[in-house]
């Protein structure tokens, strides 16, 4: 069977078998979008314009971690806990083919959050939006860069709890220490150093820039960045489970 025969049964055999858990993150998707959008903007006083593009496009990239590097190498992690990682890596499939498919799933729950963050941001705060056509690259490649990134965590982590640890964790630091809501020369100088190693420094660049004027973005070195992100956590994902079965 081809690899792209193989990605195509195993994309739907994830979308079943994720099938009751998709309403879930739908809600989960649309009530933090919300979240961040209006509640930040009611914390913050006085939301100028370069406040409320930071704001909206921060969330929009917020949406594709909670579902690439936070759930997903949860789900991922229980499914190891439970064994149906074990039984899929028994089947004769391709590795690559079966990441993808996960992938594929991460990008279908995490583009609503993505739309509903820039549409809902854009009317509440009256800003225009200057969309660059490579917003089409931009997000797949944050998607993959990001979701990558989370299926290499939960393959590579010894142990559900430190999977679910871990995910914590980066959703704490995204919300409060990370460039992504804030911009950042707002962030003291050690985070600012941490953020050159995090991935979602670069997803929230990269969609800043394709799809607002602000000044100071580098789209160019974030493309690459994440580029560099997806490959090499595709491939250690990869390794790790080629070692497993």
């Amino acid at each position: 069977m081809s690899f792209f025969a193989q990605y195509g049964i195993l994309t739907r055999m994830r979308f079943q078998m994720m099938r009751n858990e998709m309403m879930i993150f739908g809600i989960i998707q649309v009530a933090l979008s919300v979240g961040l959008v209006l509640g930040l903007g009611y914390i913050v006083p006085d939301v100028s314009d370069t406040t409320a593009l930071f704001l909206t496009t921060g969330t929009a990239t917020q949406a594709i971690v909670t579902i690439g590097l936070v759930a997903t190498p949860q789900i991922l992690a229980m499914e190891k806990q439970e064994g149906r990682l074990e039984y899929m890596l028994t089947l004769p499939i391709s590795r690559e083919a079966y990441i993808l498919a996960q992938i594929t799933y991460v990008a279908a729950m995490a583009l609503p959050g993505v739309v509903i963050a820039v549409a809902l941001g854009a009317w509440h705060y009256g800003f225009g939006l200057d969309v660059s056509p490579l917003v089409l690259l931009v997000i797949p490649l944050a998607i993959l860069s990001l979701a990558g990134v989370g299926i290499a965590m939960a393959t590579l982590s010894p142990h559900q709890q430190l999977t679910n640890a871990l995910t914590q964790l980066i959703i704490f630091y995204v919300l409060f220490f990370a460039p992504v809501i804030a911009p950042k020369e707002q962030l003291p100088e050690v985070l600012q150093r941490v953020s050159v190693v995090m991935p979602p420094t670069y997803a929230a660049d990269a969609i800043r820039a394709s799809l607002t004027g602000l000044p100071g973005t580098h789209l160019a070195r974030s493309l690459i960045v994440m580029a560099g992100f997806a490959a090499a956590s595709t491939a250690l994902a990869s390794l790790s489970l080629r070692r497993r079965g």
